[in-house]
């Protein structure tokens, strides 16, 4: 005789908050520190990179051109990787170790401004990309945590859908649907700024998103979401 299994418990609304505050807050910290050490380039925004790209080639800046082709590669490379070890390890716990690791390395070779463009952007590009490979889906709510427009378009939509558009209940979005992705903004933006104040204080500013990054290992360890 077959017997049921019951289907794993939601986790609760809270324990997606904190990680997506988590992983949002480690972003746009690692973001902003990536930008000022490298002269206005982004590890991990390539719609900026990209918009970048273009007008160095309008206006024949051949050296902002190669710089800027070097970062949107080195992230394509990253991606790449991360869904290797992705596609191999398939525990998001350890893939976040990993870029902790890669975090840390990168926060010591920052110390020479020789090895930043060359070797500090592609590992915080790679970082990044495991990132966005590694956690896409919190609950029932698919969210890129590197993505601010799309999050800010999701929230939008949402919103308008759960408080603007009457009561029709069924297709009413929940509160994770509102809740999550304007978190996501408004932590990313909070964390930029305190990245940018943090690299000015400290010598090695990305122990923190490191740390984080643990952090949410032991929190995917303990509270796995099926």
């Amino acid at each position: 005789m077959d017997v049921a299994v019951a289907p794993p418990a939601a986790l609760p609304l809270r324990v997606n908050v904190r990680r997506v505050v988590a992983l949002t807050t480690v972003c746009g910290f690692v973001e902003v520190i990536g930008y000022k050490d490298v002269g206005g380039i982004y590890p991990a925004i390539m719609t900026g990179n990209t918009v970048q790209l273009g007008w160095s080639l309008a206006q024949g800046a051949w050296s902002r051109f190669a710089l800027l082709a070097f970062a949107i590669g080195a992230f394509f490379i990253g991606c790449m990787i991360a869904s290797l070890i992705r596609r191999h390890l398939k525990r998001p716990p350890l893939e976040l170790c990993i870029m902790a690791v890669l975090l840390v390395v990168a926060g010591i070779v920052r110390g020479d401004p020789a090895l930043r463009v060359s070797v500090e952007l592609p590992l915080l590009a790679l970082a990044l990309g495991m990132q966005g490979e590694t956690i896409s889906r919190f609950g029932a709510v698919s969210l890129q945590t590197l993505v601010v427009t799309n999050n800010m378009v999701k929230f939008s939509d949402t919103f308008v859908g759960r408080y603007l558009s009457g009561k029709n209940a069924a297709k009413r979005p929940s509160l994770a649907d509102v809740l999550l992705p304007g978190l996501a903004w408004l932590t990313y933006s909070l964390a930029a700024a305190v990245g940018a104040i943090v690299s000015g204080l400290v010598s090695q500013p990305l122990i923190i998103p490191a740390l984080i990054l643990v952090f949410v290992s032991f929190d995917l360890i303990r509270f796995p979401d099926h």
